[in-house]
């Protein structure tokens, strides 16, 4: 009966979330480059090389764009990405038991941000985001260094090489650009926090 508890919350973390590698390596296609389907798109890979760290995480981190939950990165996968000309907000988050903490993101206890910066998409370029939490890419190949922390923009030449061993994570997505962020539903919640605090004369 003891062995079945302490497996009760490992079992409800891979039932809510993207599984990470200790449930089991990647799977997928092994990598292909990928073809755009016009020329007024950008493309973007975004990779994890696989790692001890990354082979030993319960949960997978998540990709948003524009606040948007585009999918998940486990250990040696990879998602392909075709993007409309457009600057885009991009966050890597981890979730926590299963949820990636929409009430508390943007907070003061937003513990699941990992990394966030601007991409600025343009017409027929290609992109190579590389995420790795255990190591940084080798000096001189992140391009005018662009990117936060684990998460950076990596030169064609290193990506194609590691790419090479990564598997598919999820079918190519399309992402169209909107003039309008949407608004998560954490900042309507901050926001009457702070309007309550506001009457009360705190």
């Amino acid at each position: 009966m003891r062995r079945l508890l302490w497996l009760l919350p490992i079992v409800l973390l891979a039932a809510c979330s993207t599984p990470g590698a200790f449930f089991g390596a990647t799977q997928g296609e092994a990598f292909a480059p990928h073809r755009l389907s016009d020329e007024n798109h950008a493309l973007v890979y975004l990779y994890r090389p696989r790692n001890d760290w990354a082979d030993q995480e319960l949960e997978a981190p998540g990709l948003f764009l524009d606040n948007r939950l585009i999918g998940s990165l486990p250990s040696n996968g990879y998602l392909v990405l075709e993007f409309d000309a457009a600057n885009y907000k991009l966050e890597m988050r981890r979730p926590l038991a299963g949820s990636f903490w929409t009430l508390l993101a943007d907070g003061p206890f937003d513990f699941t941000l990992i990394a966030s910066f601007t991409l600025d998409a343009a017409v027929g370029a290609t992109y190579y985001l590389r995420y790795d939490e255990d190591g940084p890419p080798p000096s001189g190949v992140v391009p005018g260094g662009a990117g936060e922390g684990p998460l950076q923009l990596v030169s064609a030449e290193l990506a194609q090489t590691e790419l090479r061993a990564t598997r598919q994570v999820q079918p190519l997505a399309r992402i169209e650009a909107s003039d309008q962020e949407p608004e998560r539903p954490q900042r309507g919640f901050w926001r009457s926090i702070g309007e309550s605090l506001d009457k009360v004369g705190i």
